[in-house]
């Protein structure tokens, strides 16, 4: 689960200086969703450890249409206290 939680918090990462990321994201509304565009991307975590961390920072593991980015942006700057 720590190799997960390295490649998700990679993944994060990049959010805030690739904006066609952020797009995609926005377009997507589940964990299982963000998982598999970060597979597309050549991330390898597993929704259920997505689902883990939202579960961990009081996230629902799903989101509106508009808004995903906003919480994994939330999940990204809990890092630290989530490792």
């Amino acid at each position: 689960m720590s190799q997960d939680r390295d490649d998700i918090f990679a993944f994060l990462a990049q959010i805030n200086s690739d904006g066609e990321l952020r797009e995609a994201l926005n377009l997507v509304e589940s964990a299982e969703d963000v998982a598999r565009l970060a597979q597309e991307r050549g991330h390898s975590f597993s929704a259920a450890a997505l689902v883990e961390l939202f579960n961990r920072c009081n996230e629902a593991p799903t989101a509106r249409l508009g808004l995903m980015d906003e919480k994994l942006i939330r999940v990204h700057l809990k890092r630290d206290q989530l490792r």
